[in-house]
């Protein structure tokens, strides 16, 4: 019994470690308006070497009233890492959860429905930077542009072969992610 135990707790910090929250700026433009506040981001590598990214209890600062939005997750997204920064996309539809932060009373995103969204994410163990996009406009004639970085973060942001310029050899490596090329 107590091999098990140990087994299992083992296992749980090796979980635990594949788990990074990252605290920064999150920027939010519905039809390019919008308002910059503090929020954090998780990002976790999954068994199967993909990756899931959540922003959980999200609110909308509206004026100084906080709106209730939910759980945003990302799921099963290749990452391709090279001299350390991992890089994910994603161009999935997903359908936002409930928070559950008690001092929000209301959360208008499993109202939503389908919410298709596009992520480009780069990160390592300490900084991250995410783009979101979110086109609404069929549906609510919005379109919804999130920014996320961490204070620290001194990338460029579409390098994603760290090679310091943006070139075609980036977009190689958003197909590399895409298509499942084993990460370096």
């Amino acid at each position: 019994m107590k091999k098990f135990f140990t087994f299992f707790g083992a296992a749980a910090l090796s979980l635990a470690a594949m788990a990074t929250d990252y605290t920064g700026e999150i920027t939010v433009l519905v039809n390019n308006v919008g308002n910059t506040q503090d929020a954090t981001i998780n990002i976790v590598q999954n068994e199967d070497e993909t990756y899931k990214l959540s922003i959980n209890n999200f609110t909308l600062d509206n004026n100084g009233t906080l709106v209730g939005v939910g759980n945003i997750v990302l799921d099963n997204m290749k990452g391709y890492t090279i001299n350390g920064v991992t890089t994910i996309v994603a161009d999935q539809t997903i359908t936002i959860a409930e928070g559950d932060d008690p001092n929000i009373s209301f959360w208008m995103g499993p109202l939503i429905g389908n919410v298709p969204i596009i992520l480009a994410a780069e990160f390592d163990g300490t900084k991250a930077k995410a783009n979101i996009d979110i086109d609404m406009r069929d549906i609510m004639q919005q379109f919804i542009n999130v920014k996320f970085e961490t204070p620290d973060y001194n990338g460029k942001y579409g390098d994603v072969n760290g090679d310091g310029n943006i070139t075609a050899a980036d977009v190689t490596a958003v197909y590399n992610i895409m298509l499942g090329t084993p990460s370096k």
